[in-house]
Parts: C-alpha cells; sequence; structure tokens
C-alpha cells in the first residue's frame, strides 16, 4: 500500500523580520490516507427479490384480475415496499408483462414430434397463462397510447415474439414432414391460432373447453397436404 508525503529541502519555510507568518504547507503533514479501488454506484439488483415480486404479481392478478392489480398489495406480499418496486419497473403494466411473461417462460410444452398434438399442447399453454393470471385486458391495453412504447416493445418481445415463433415452428416442421401443403399461407394460419381466442371473448362468448383440439384439427383440415395430387 503507497502513501503520499509532502517533504521540504530546508525544512519549514521561516517568515523574514516583520512580515506575515508563512502560510501553512498545502497537503497532509503526516502520512496520507491510502488510496483504495473505486467503490461500486449504488448496489446491485437483487434477483431473489425480483422473482418473489413477480410471483406475489402473478398471485395478485389470479385472484383479482388486472383492472384491480394493486402494486400496494404486490409489495406487501413479497415483503417489499412500493419503492422498490418502481425502482425495477416504470408501472402497473411494466410488471404486469414480466410476470406473465415468467409465467408463459416457465411452461413451454415439450415438443414431442407429433405436430398436432404440439399445436394443441402449445395452444392450451396459451389459454392457460392467461386464464391463470386474468391478463386478458393486458392484450387490449398494448393496442391504446395510454401505455409506454418501451412496455409495448417488452410485451411484444417477451410474450408474443416466442409463443408466435414457437407455433410458427411447429407449422414449419408439419409442411417439412408433409403433413401440412407447402404452399400453405402460414403467416394467416399463425395469425387465426391464437387471434381465434381473443374473437370469442370479443364477440362475448365463452371459448369451448375444447377449443385448442378444434383449432389445430381445422388447420389440418385447411392446409392439410394433397398427398394424391403430388403423385
Amino acid at each position: 500500500m503507497q502513501y503520499r508525503t509532502v517533504t521540504y529541502p530546508h525544512g519549514m519555510p521561516q517568515s523574514a523580520p516583520g512580515s506575515s507568518p508563512p502560510a501553512a504547507p498545502i497537503g497532509p503533514v503526516g502520512p496520507a490516507l491510502p488510496v483504495g479501488p473505486a467503490l461500486p454506484v449504488g448496489r446491485p439488483r437483487d434477483r431473489a427479490i425480483d422473482a418473489c415480486v413477480l410471483d406475489a404479481a402473478l398471485g395478485e392478478l389470479a385472484t383479482k384480475g388486472y383492472a384491480a392489480f394493486s402494486l400496494a398489495a404486490v409489495a406487501e406480499a413479497a415483503g417489499t415496499t412500493r419503492p422498490a418496486l418502481y425502482r425495477r419497473w416504470k408501472d402497473k403494466s411494466d410488471l404486469v408483462v414480466d410476470a406473465v411473461a415468467r409465467l408463459a417462460q416457465a411452461e413451454i410444452p415439450q415438443v414431442t414430434g407429433d405436430h398436432q398434438a404440439d399445436l394443441v399442447a402449445e395452444l392450451e399453454n396459451f389459454a392457460h397463462c392467461i386464464r391463470a393470471t386474468g391478463a386478458l385486458p393486458l392484450a387490449g391495453l398494448m393496442l391504446t397510447d395510454a401505455v409506454e412504447p418501451s412496455v409495448q416493445a417488452a410485451y411484444l418481445e417477451k410474450i408474443v415474439a416466442p409463443r408466435r415463433g414457437r407455433l410458427r415452428a411447429i407449422l414449419v416442421a408439419a409442411v417439412a414432414a408433409g403433413e401440412l401443403d407447402r404452399d400453405a399461407d402460414l403467416d394467416i394460419a399463425g395469425s387465426f391460432l391464437t387471434g381465434s381466442w381473443y374473437a370469442f371473448h370479443i364477440a362475448g362468448r365463452p371459448v369451448p373447453d375444447n377449443w385448442a383440439e378444434r383449432v389445430a384439427e381445422l388447420i389440418w383440415k385447411a392446409c392439410r397436404a394433397d398427398l394424391d395430387a403430388r403423385g
């Protein structure tokens, strides 16, 4: 460890007769304090608190839904404070996006190679994630100007894009296996999948219990490869 000292070649300077006393020396009189490494600014984000908050948010969504979702209740259930939440998430919608994404990412269905069954499993998981969190209004909110663009972008990146990617991958695999026609319009088919679930709600009708099976069957019938035509 190094120290810095101040020395004078001929001792302490003396004042001339009748003049003012000499100025005090600049710098420490004795050994200076050691110079250590710079301290980090702020505290690192505690991932354990993040997990507790997201779990509490999922519980709040499941019991009260999005409209009655309370940041104060989430903070209390997670054993933290509202200011701690606002240091991590911009607002209620920002927190809900992360909570729903956590649920969707934790329960991704395993791909089995039975493409129609894989499609059913993915659609059932989609419906479960929304029903379990009561987060249906969140999708509508993301279509309005009432939410910050950064939160909309996070919703698309963390929830919409991964789901659509997995659905499309199933359809592409079915085309490669010869189960669906190679000319099938997968963009429209993919939009129809989850879109039909929202359509029931917009029409004020209950979603059938076997919705996922019926949607997958319709896709297979509409896009089935014509093996006879290929000869």
